[in-house]
């Protein structure tokens, strides 16, 4: 297969041709030069902005040049340099670098008599504008998130980290779709081990179609069964910028506003970025509240329905009297209750992520209250079932990250079976197993439960309980390989 150009227009463009998508979109302008030399402009309609492309390549052709221009093989480039006031010209004479580039809304002048071409950057077309994120709010901070254009995103983190050690990297996934995805890390922060990791898996990746982060964060995750997730993904900036300064990668996708973060340990997705411009004791008793709250989403419903069914007289008199009074008439047993509910809550939450925002929400809310009410009016559920329950929904709001959070909902399911088969011994077993599986597996080599399994005192400094600002080592130390690691 030919991948250089000749000499000879028309068979440069057939090359070209033969090796694209020749939509109705796929414009050929021919025009004649100064000497009568033939000169063709390709490019895809509505990748391109159009008005540059008649301001400042077509009209200096056809219009500027006063020359009687000359048969030569540099012609191209001497047009480039005199002619052509584009701010990006590449000279080349590769046949898949031109389709490429022409998939991805740049121009390419052929001249006749000439293996070289020009590719000039005109990229335009439609795409949002830099908006506050609807999934990310912070009350303080930077209110952009990122958009769906790669090289916006890209000038963003760029306007923002002032990084002589800043590096990207361009890859191209997706055997079909061919989507440009960027890889951005801090050379000297990062670990070469890490970094190395993650080439490996990105060039691995065998895939016809990528067009979302989530897609290539289960090519690249080590363990995929896991219930909790080895990346963190983001829509802010600044949450992505603060990271790369730790030592961690960013993966951005063509076509997603959402960036993978890598690697990622369990206590992170805990903490929040509000977490550094809150001050000291509010963002510690904030913190604090998160991790009380996971475990009230996992272990309270367990532990309520074990009160019930085992150890009922752990629970203080006053109070038997009033769930049993509550209980009178309950058809369902506390498990399927328990189930009952949790499934339902469950169902309202899906479906007001797939409705219009302002409908979502409403449903969210006047649903759980419309369901709640006739549950308990007409005696298929206790309200103390209904409590624990709702205590057990309002937690999970508490974790940061919604992919832990839906992690961490889903786990309740497990622990609730465990606690009907085994009582208090069934929630020790499904504890016990949560934690060695946290201890068991890594992100990119990094242990997932680090800084407490492995044992690194650096950094509890930025645990449970967060330090005061200026008395923080570098956060790298934390994404070392082990044999890098500074204790």
């Amino acid at each position: 297969m030919v991948t250089t150009l000749d000499k000879n227009i028309e068979k440069n463009l057939n090359l070209i041709y033969s090796n694209m998508a020749l939509n109705d979109n796929f414009i050929t302008r021919n025009i004649k030069l100064k000497g009568n030399i033939s000169c063709s402009i390709l490019y895809i309609n509505g990748l391109v902005n159009q008005q540059y492309i008649e301001n400042s390549i077509l009209y200096p052709l056809l219009f500027k040049i006063d020359e009687e221009l000359l048969v030569d093989n540099n012609l191209p480039r001497y047009l480039a340099e005199k002619y052509i006031p584009s701010y990006s010209i590449k000279i080349t004479k590769d046949v898949i670098s031109i389709t490429n580039s022409l998939k991805r809304g740049k121009c390419v002048i052929l001249v006749d008599n000439s293996d070289n071409c020009l590719i000039c950057n005109t990229t335009g077309g439609t795409h949002r504008a830099v908006t506050e994120s609807n999934v990310e709010r912070h009350v303080r901070g930077d209110k952009e998130s990122f958009v769906e254009n790669l090289e916006m995103n890209i000038a963003i983190i760029q306007q923002k980290l002032r990084n002589s050690h800043f590096k990207i990297e361009k890859f191209i996934l997706g055997k079909e779709s061919e989507n440009d995805v960027v890889l951005m890390y801090i050379d000297n922060l990062i670990d070469p081990n890490i970094l190395g990791n993650i080439k490996n898996k990105l060039n691995s990746i065998n895939a016809k179609y990528l067009p979302d982060t989530g897609y290539i964060t289960q090519y690249i995750e080590g363990h995929k069964f896991s219930f909790f997730p080895q990346t963190k993904t983001t829509e802010k900036p600044d949450k992505a910028i603060s990271d790369m300064l730790q030592g961690k990668a960013v993966v951005m996708v063509n076509g997603s506003p959402q960036v993978i973060v890598l690697p990622a340990v369990f206590i992170e997705f805990f903490q929040a970025f509000e977490d550094y411009s809150n001050r000291l004791f509010i963002g510690n008793v904030i913190r604090i509240l998160r991790v009380i709250s996971s475990f009230i989403v996992i272990f309270l419903g367990p532990m309520y329905l074990v009160l019930l069914e085992y150890n009922a007289e752990l629970i203080p008199i006053s109070l038997i009297k009033i769930i049993i009074n509550s209980r009178l008439g309950i058809p369902l047993n506390p498990f399927l209750e328990l189930i009952f509910m949790e499934f339902f809550i469950e169902l309202l939450r899906e479906g007001g992520l797939r409705l219009p925002t302002p409908i979502g929400q409403t449903l969210s809310i006047i649903g759980g209250i419309i369901l709640g009410d006739a549950a308990t009016k007409s005696g298929i559920v206790s309200p103390t079932t209904l409590v624990v329950v709702a205590l057990s929904v309002i937690a999970s709001f508490l974790i940061p990250n919604y992919e832990m959070s839906l992690s961490i909902r889903f786990l309740r399911f497990p622990m609730l079976i465990l606690a009907k088969l085994f009582g208090f011994f069934g929630i020790i077993i499904g504890a016990f197993f949560i934690l060695v599986h946290l201890t068991s597996i890594d992100s990119f080599g990094i242990p997932y439960f680090t800084p407490i399994a492995p044992l690194r005192i650096t950094g509890f400094k930025d645990l449970f309980i967060k330090m005061p600002i200026n008395s923080f080592n570098k956060m790298t130390n934390l994404f070392k390989f082990p044999n890098n690691k500074e204790h």
